[in-house]
């Protein structure tokens, strides 16, 4: 992740290179909230203008699959769509609970995947960490009103 402070209106502002999945584009994003202890960074698309989380730790960005939080961890099995109860899966939506176990399909990248684990971000903003076919491991928002 690469940092750097960039003038605006003659106010420094704290910019991070991230991918925006919406744009499908990388750009400088300011960064507008930070986390105690700076865990979780929270940017601003200078594009389509979104909010996205950035965790400042060992994750990174995954260019290529354009998702802003990939955990980049092998001690996970691959998922085939065989493996998994399509029908029954429920559309991830921020506003909405998960279990764990459950299958669910992300829409944007027309993809499905199991949730493996729930936790719990700076702020209390919850997550669910999802094994998806083509993706692979994403931890996404959960429960957002």
């Amino acid at each position: 992740m690469v940092q750097r402070r960039t003038k605006i209106a003659s106010k420094s502002v704290r910019t991070v290179e991230q991918y925006c999945s919406v744009c499908k584009k990388s750009f400088q994003m300011p960064v507008v909230e930070e986390a105690d202890g700076n865990e979780v960074l929270w940017l601003r698309c200078p594009d389509c203008r979104g909010y996205l989380p950035c965790m400042a730790s060992s994750e990174e960005v995954d260019h290529e699959s354009g998702n802003a939080e990939v955990e980049k961890d092998n001690n996970f099995q691959d998922l085939a769509l065989e493996d998994i109860d399509t029908e029954g899966a429920r559309e991830y939506r921020e506003s909405y609970l998960y279990e764990v176990g459950e299958i669910i399909y992300h829409r944007s990248w027309n993809d499905y995947g199991k949730v493996i684990s729930k936790g719990i971000l700076p702020g209390h903003r919850q997550t669910i960490l999802v094994n998806f076919i083509n993706q692979g491991k994403i931890r996404l928002l959960e429960g957002v009103a």
